[in-house]
């Protein structure tokens, strides 16, 4: 099976980015890069440039108030680069997104990163707060 392609701009700009040798391409539209124990997904939606980190199938059992407050501290912490959110379907992420025009691979690259380098270091730090090291198994394999 061939593997897949890259269409423009997110081809261009992975061409410039600091992470470019280890970034697996998924589909047209979306990149897969590891930044140690966090992965981000990174991907284009019609004007739009999207990086998500998904962090947690599932809000922790206990402690939801102080979680969630830790999550909005954090969010203060990184200054609008990333923020976490619940999505739909229950995920906790930490994620951004702008639009692709006038980005080029120097900012593409940054915030990319931004988003893996605080996914790796928030990952580990709140799992064992909240789930007591075992936030990052998914249910099924309990």
């Amino acid at each position: 099976m061939a593997k897949p392609t890259l269409d423009e701009p997110l081809a261009s700009l992975l061409r410039g980015a600091s992470f470019a040798d280890t970034a697996d391409i998924i589909g047209p539209s979306m990149l897969r890069v590891q930044f140690g124990s966090a992965f981000v997904l990174v991907g284009t939606a019609g004007t739009a440039l999207i990086a998500v980190a998904p962090m947690f199938r599932l809000s922790p059992k206990e402690k939801l108030g102080e979680f969630w407050h830790k999550l909005l501290l954090l969010n203060a912490e990184m200054g609008g680069v990333a923020a976490f959110a619940v999505q739909a379907d229950g995920w906790i992420v930490l994620h951004t997104g702008r639009p692709l025009r006038g980005i080029d691979a120097g900012e593409f690259s940054a915030l990319v990163t931004a988003v893996g380098r605080f996914a790796d270091d928030f990952d580990d730090k709140l799992d064992i707060e909240f789930y007591g090291g075992k936030g990052r198994i998914a249910p099924a394999a309990e």
